[in-house]
């Protein structure tokens, strides 16, 4: 997975104190992909058998979830822990790639 943007998300929670953002992928999220996500800090959970496979992890600063499939995951953010983004964006861009998803010769993220 290599994250290559990020765009404010239109399914906001500002109202209660919350940001949210869409980070951006190259390619559609494969199963491999969310599956290296689970090394986020909080609760994983990745429904696969369901007709659109759907993953979403909790933490108390943090919320991401998305769709298999899907170019694009969703990251919500508690606005006192904003700086979390950009943190967790370089380590998600750190993660382990899908085999298939290997790009020549890069291994982080471009924002």
């Amino acid at each position: 997975m290599k994250i290559i943007g990020k765009r404010k998300s239109l399914e906001t929670c500002t109202e209660a104190g919350w940001d949210a953002f869409d980070l951006l992928t190259e390619e559609p999220l494969t199963a491999e992909d969310i599956e290296s996500l689970r090394v986020m800090e909080g609760s994983f959970l990745f429904l696969r058998k369901l007709k659109k496979p759907f993953f979403k992890i909790e933490n108390h600063n943090y919320i991401l979830k998305g769709v298999q499939g899907d170019s694009f995951f969703r990251f919500a953010v508690h606005r006192d822990h904003i700086e979390e983004v950009e943190r967790l964006t370089k380590k998600i861009g750190e993660f382990p790639l899908a085999p298939h998803n290997l790009p020549s010769g890069e291994n982080s993220c471009i924002l």
